[in-house]
């Protein structure tokens, strides 16, 4: 299916973003990785939305990776790449509009609909953004109502390999094959409600990424244990947070116990001591529902950070390597600087090392550089501020 061009001359500034990522993002995508299309020669022809699994940085490079010159996506994709810089401005110029995850942005709508009239390619991940351990995550339902409503193609694109390619956690990329396989378009011709909708769409892309074909494993990796403690941020049998560390290239062990696994290419552990293969996926979600054991004036979680205070747009105070705390019923900084956990209203995740919280008078953004994992950070609060996010 040979898409027909939006308009006899795309923008220069959208031809000139294209050829930059060509040359770049996307000739890195198919020297790391090898990428296969299946379904199609080419990708859907716009205009019409495409969506999928996301768990590896590159995917809407690998994606691009099927286009023709001058027939980029656009999209939608979260802030942390466009608040500022050449790669803020490349992306602007390729036609991706930047969203909070899950923050409710009426303005957005309208930015969608100027695409579609521009007869573009749209390319959303309705999860918010990459999944950490390869499973689907909850939906935006906003998401499934613009796909419904809109009146343009929705086509479920899912990439096989996303994550055992780069999971989100990973420092280094694994060469996994990674083939990306075009569905029909999703029929909402009957009217059905958004449960029915939501359910029609999840189901092409709702496959367990952690297990994949033996053509689509990568065979080989690079330190593939480099960055997993950011994913698996408490020891499984006593709760400790920070109780695994990573050893050597290709090995995590307990820090006070006797316990260890070593890693496949593919990002599964193998347990030392029984031989049993163990999925990351699996030990993260046993970790992430662990009960807290802190006593009630104790923190449940303390990590040292870089963090930013910003009110009014404007970064209000500014520490570096600052302690930052969870309570309870509240977040503390060692400055003296509280938050009352009833005023935070969503919080989200930027690339694997940074969290940002929101309330009604201030944004903090928290840069885990020296130790900690956000996924921890995020997991906790989730769990003891139910409304959050919604």
């Amino acid at each position: 299916m040979k898409s027909t061009p939006s308009s006899p001359h795309p923008p220069f500034g959208r031809v000139a973003s294209e050829l930059a990522f060509r040359s770049s993002v996307i000739a890195f995508s198919k020297r790391c990785w090898h990428l296969e299309l299946i379904g199609d020669q080419y990708l859907p022809p716009g205009p019409c939305f495409i969506y999928g699994n996301h768990s590896n940085n590159y995917d809407p490079f690998i994606y691009n990776a099927f286009t023709e010159l001058g027939q980029s996506t656009a999209g939608v994709m979260t802030m942390e790449y466009l608040r500022s810089g050449v790669l803020s401005r490349l992306f602007t110029a390729a036609g991706i509009v930047g969203t909070e995850k899950r923050v409710p942005e009426p303005h957005l709508i309208r930015k969608i609909w100027k695409m579609i009239e521009q007869k573009r390619r749209i390319v959303i991940f309705p999860e918010g953004g990459r999944r950490w351990h390869g499973r689907p995550d909850p939906w935006i339902e906003s998401t499934a109502k613009v796909f419904m409503r809109l009146g343009v193609p929705v086509y479920p694109v899912v990439i096989n390999g996303s994550y055992v390619g780069w999971p989100r956690w990973a420092t280094y990329p694994r060469p996994a094959h990674i083939k990306v396989e075009v569905h029909p378009a999703i029929d909402f011709s009957d009217n059905p409600t958004l449960e029915s909708s939501l359910d029609r769409l999840k189901k092409p892309i709702s496959k367990d990424e952690n297990v994949v074909s033996e053509a689509v494993k990568p065979k080989r990796a690079f330190r593939p244990i480099s960055g997993v403690t950011k994913l698996l941020y408490r020891d499984p049998y006593t709760g400790h947070f920070g109780g695994l560390i990573e050893q050597g290239a290709n090995r995590l062990v307990q820090r006070h116990g006797d316990q260890s696994w070593t890693m496949n290419p593919d990002s599964s552990l193998i347990h030392d001591q029984t031989g049993k293969r163990v999925l990351t996926a699996d030990m993260y979600e046993s970790i992430r529902t662990l009960p807290f054991t802190a006593a009630n004036q104790e923190a449940l979680l303390s990590n040292v950070a870089d963090v930013q205070i910003i009110e009014n747009d404007q970064i209000v105070r500014a520490y570096r390597r600052e302690r930052i705390s969870i309570f309870k019923d509240h977040l503390a900084m060692a400055q003296g600087f509280r938050i009352p956990l009833d005023e935070v209203q969503y919080t989200g995740l930027e690339r694997n090392n940074k969290i940002w919280i929101l309330t009604p008078s201030k944004r903090v953004i928290a840069t885990f550089k020296y130790e900690g994992s956000v996924r921890a950070w995020q997991d906790i609060l989730n769990r003891i501020i139910p409304e959050l996010n919604c």
